[in-house]
């Protein structure tokens, strides 16, 4: 597709805009500005959920949308590995987190998306979503012995990651994102799917989502840190 798709950057940078205020409130409690006790509220935590299944969503519509899955998996992948290694050296290891997860998806639907297509259209959002709800049930209430399942969405106990978006259910919200994706294709050009709009800030943003998720971390943690100094 030639053109870019209005509400869908609007939509990304919506959520860029949230994952910096959540990260933000985390980088509070970490300088014991803020009671962990908030993480535990429920409007966060469905802020958390919406922002991780929004950028699942969002990266599967892309994958229908990009000339080639495989060079975004294998970009994503090295942008994956960075925060990796910015995790390891802030004492927050990152076990198989979204960056992993979205490379994952993307390479995975490079070489097997044809197959999921041949799910029927009409049958597809429900038979994805459904598995997404089995599967999210069965990857946080099963352990298992093997620690290395962890990726699959299979944790052995005491399994720990700062940040955790294992394969299963995972891929399939990316396919509902696949599907909803083919049906933008399909829409006519003037239809409300492909011209809805969205303010201009909110898609430059999203157009950047790489690049804010990659230095945004670093950069409100270097500023939490500097009031704390100033502070004493």
């Amino acid at each position: 597709m030639s053109e870019r798709i209005k509400w869908l950057d609007g939509w990304r940078g919506l959520v860029c805009c949230l994952m910096v205020g959540y990260h933000l409130m985390y980088d509070c409690i970490i300088f014991r500005w803020l009671p962990y006790a908030v993480t535990q509220w429920w409007p966060v935590f469905f802020l958390q959920r919406f922002i991780a299944l929004s950028f699942i969503f969002l990266a599967g519509v892309s994958a229908r949308l990009t000339r080639s899955n495989l060079r975004r998996g294998l970009i994503t992948a090295g942008a994956g590995l960075l925060v990796m290694a910015g995790g390891a050296v802030a004492g927050e290891p990152i076990l198989f987190g979204m960056l992993q997860f979205l490379s994952v998806a993307m390479v995975l639907y490079h070489f097997a998306g044809r197959y999921a297509d041949k799910v029927p259209d009409r049958l597809a959002p429900w038979l994805w979503a459904g598995l997404y709800l089995v599967t999210r049930v069965i990857s946080y209430t099963v352990f298992v012995q093997p620690k290395w399942l962890f990726w699959l969405g299979l944790r052995a106990p005491g399994f720990q990651s700062s940040d955790w978006v294992p394969v299963l259910p995972n891929l399939f919200m990316f396919l509902l994102g696949a599907w909803f994706g083919k049906k933008l294709l399909a829409a006519p050009a003037d239809s409300r799917l492909r011209t809805a709009g969205a303010p201009t800030w909110l898609r430059q943003v999203g157009r950047r989502t790489m690049l804010v998720y990659l230095i945004h971390q670093p950069v409100l943690y270097g500023a939490c840190w500097l009031v704390s100094r100033a502070m004493g």
